[in-house]
């Protein structure tokens, strides 16, 4: 295999800042394709303190699903096929994030539709489409349908369940993830003053050209990237929520 040791430490550090703000938690994932092959770098499932994982917890997958390599002690999650099936279906999406974020599955659960409703949230605008099954990803067909539900798009919920991201890279997938709840959560909080307003198409268009780029993606990843060294620092394994 390449060496692919940076792409391996880039995966830990996502599931890592994910999990320290509370969006991944025993059963969350994330992966990460490893360009020009067909291999996906797997954070591992149940059972994992996802603020711990390291590079040498990483899983490589083929897209067909075959563990190329499985590291000890570790359980392949079991929503696997979550991720070989969207980096199959698309290529540009070399990020691929599966949430437990507690305010984008609470809209979900109610039947609220994800709309930008702040300026970092503005990237929404394209629509956030609904998976209708609450059940476990584990099969072929429910992969596929999953798959086709997100379509083109950046996010989609999972009613029920949770959420999935589809990013060009770690960074744009985790801006996305945590704007989606940033703007979840400012949406569930909105409905006690009488609901909240959302940003018009305009608005939305101008916020989104301003804010979802690669700059503010590097930016926002080294920030949350030198929170998660403190942690370690510090020995704690999570952060508050949100950037405030």
């Amino acid at each position: 295999m390449a060496d692919d040791t940076a792409l391996r430490e880039r995966t830990a550090t996502l599931c890592r800042m994910l999990g320290r703000q509370g969006l991944i938690g025993m059963f969350g994932h994330v992966s990460l394709r490893v360009p020009g092959t067909s291999h996906v770098l797997l954070s591992p499932g149940a059972g994992s303190e996802k603020c711990e994982v390291r590079a040498k917890d990483i899983f490589v997958l083929d897209l067909d699903g075959t563990v190329l390599e499985h590291p000890a002690g570790r359980k392949v999650p079991a929503e696997w096929k979550i991720h070989t099936q969207i980096h199959r279906d698309r290529p540009d999406a070399l990020s691929v994030v599966h949430l437990h974020a507690p305010y984008a599955t609470l809209l979900g659960i109610s039947g609220r539709e994800l709309v930008p409703v702040f300026s970092h949230g503005a990237f929404l605008r394209t629509g956030v489409p609904v998976y209708d099954n609450p059940r476990l990803i584990t099969t072929d067909a429910q992969a596929a349908t999953l798959s086709r539900s997100l379509g083109q798009g950046i996010a989609v919920q999972m009613r029920g369940h949770g959420v999935c991201v589809a990013g060009v890279s770690a960074e744009a997938a985790f801006f996305a993830c945590t704007f989606l709840e940033e703007n979840a959560r400012k949406q569930f909080e909105a409905a006690s003053l009488g609901g909240a307003r959302p940003l018009s198409p305009a608005e939305a268009a101008d916020c989104a050209a301003a804010n979802f780029s690669q700059y503010s993606f590097d930016l926002l990843w080294q920030y949350y990237e030198h929170k998660d060294e403190m942690a370690d620092q510090l020995g704690c394994l999570a952060a508050p929520r949100g950037l405030s």
